[in-house]
């Protein structure tokens, strides 16, 4: 079987890897059959620091060519890829965390790759992408224009190449670009593939460092039901992979209402591995013209969060009652609210932690106020609700570590529900 794998340092090498009989790992078997079966016809997910790996044919036994060849950077490319698809460094992750050798067997030598997982944040490369979307909150059921905004700030000490900007819809939302708008670093229309916008720059941009910050904007008309809408922006930096915006731009389709409801939470963004405590505020501000006065507060998450006795502020310091929402499956947190009232234009707030050992996904929480005013026949419906919002992405971050005739390649990555980003690729 043939790699043909196309490296950053524009050098093409193509490697035979041996008969499955030489292929080994040092601390765990039962990635075999499941690397057998994953080699038909795949390929590397698009966010690779370097072109991805093309498995061309899909056998995986055969006879290693006389003129094979593999170096560390292909080796570690291969690592890359494995991520993706071996168990081994998927099971989900109890005590230490784990760790996986293997050798690719060549007909000059072999490549001994080590993939080890870890509960510690990604070293940062100091780059940081952001989405900002205009208007934030528009009517539900009515089509409407929006502007998004993606930058990418650089705040390294060196200068970096940008080669593309994409656009990603969460979940069903299902927005249309509007053709010609595009403005920044291109005018180009994007390519629609695979339900993401891509924007592929037909000369790099590059970024300076110290703070330097390079952005395109485009428009999108949204027509959807009452909900929360949310948008992952992400840039493409040569040498370095994804640099994604965490899901910021974020859209309220919403009826007429005098109540708005938002929620924020921090971190929203943390390594798997660990239990992590999450402080959550809820906002409730009046855009009537009369005093409102809350009832009770909802919040629902999934059954993984806990609320953390004593944590509670704000309209209420009680701690939640709990009721698990058997159809959707999620815990549904009630504070009972007395004796405030909001006045118009203004805010109220109720802020408490809670707690999660959570694995790698993007998590979203729901929040919902009921006021006395509201006189709905249904005492239990919401007055207003955010629909999904807060999100927290939860990564798992890898060190592979590839060595091939002295040469070593240590490559810092996160695993996603996505794909793969590759944080940091040294060569020594």
């Amino acid at each position: 079987m043939f790699v043909t794998s196309v490296l950053k340092f524009a050098v093409k090498i193509t490697a035979a890897i041996a008969p499955r009989s030489v292929l080994s790992k040092g601390s765990d078997q039962r990635g075999a059959s499941m690397l057998a079966l994953a080699l038909i016809g795949l390929l590397v997910g698009t966010s690779l620091a370097t072109p991805a790996i093309q498995l061309i044919t899909s056998s995986f036994t055969g006879t290693a060519g006389a003129s094979a060849s593999i170096d560390a950077r292909s080796a570690a490319e291969h690592a890359l890829w494995r991520l993706s698809y071996d168990p081994t460094v998927h099971d989900e992750m109890t005590g230490s965390p784990p760790e996986t050798n293997y050798v690719l067997a060549f007909p000059n030598g072999s490549a001994s790759i080590n993939i080890a997982a870890s509960s510690d944040p990604p070293a940062s490369n100091g780059l940081m992408a952001s989405l900002l979307v205009t208007p934030s909150s528009i009517p539900e059921v009515t089509a409407t224009t929006v502007t998004y905004t993606l930058t990418l700030t650089n705040d390294d000490t060196s200068t970096h190449d940008v080669t593309r900007f994409e656009a990603n819809p969460s979940g069903s939302f299902s927005p249309t670009y509007l053709a010609g708008t595009t403005t920044g670093a291109t005018t180009q229309n994007p390519i629609y593939q695979s339900g993401e916008w891509r924007w592929e720059l037909l000369m790099p941009i590059t970024v300076s460092g110290f703070g330097g910050t390079t952005s395109i904007t485009w428009q999108m008309s949204i027509n959807e039901s009452d909900g929360q809408y949310w948008m992952r922006g992400t840039v493409r930096v040569d040498g370095i992979g994804n640099v994604d915006a965490p899901l910021s731009g974020s859209v309220r389709a919403t009826a007429v209402n005098d109540l708005e409801i938002t929620t924020a939470v921090t971190p929203n963004e943390v390594v798997a591995g660990s239990t992590q405590t999450y402080s959550y505020t809820i906002d409730v501000t009046n855009n009537g013209a009369t005093d409102y006065t809350p009832e009770f507060i909802k919040h629902w998450t999934t059954n993984l969060f806990d609320h953390d006795t004593g944590t509670t502020a704000g309209m209420s310091i009680a701690d939640p009652s709990r009721n698990h929402d058997v159809i959707n499956d999620l815990w549904e947190w009630t504070w009972n609210i007395t004796g405030t009232t909001i006045p118009p234009s203004g805010t109220a707030s109720l802020s408490f932690d809670m707690t999660a050992t959570l694995l790698p996904n993007t998590y979203f929480s729901t929040s919902g106020v009921r006021v006395v005013e509201d006189l709905n026949a249904n005492g239990q419906e919401m007055t207003s609700s955010t629909g999904d919002t807060a999100p927290i992405t939860v990564v798992r971050s890898f060190t592979i570590t590839a060595t091939q005739n002295g040469v070593t390649v240590t490559i810092v990555a996160n695993v996603t529900a996505s794909g793969i980003e590759v944080i940091s690729w040294v060569e020594s």
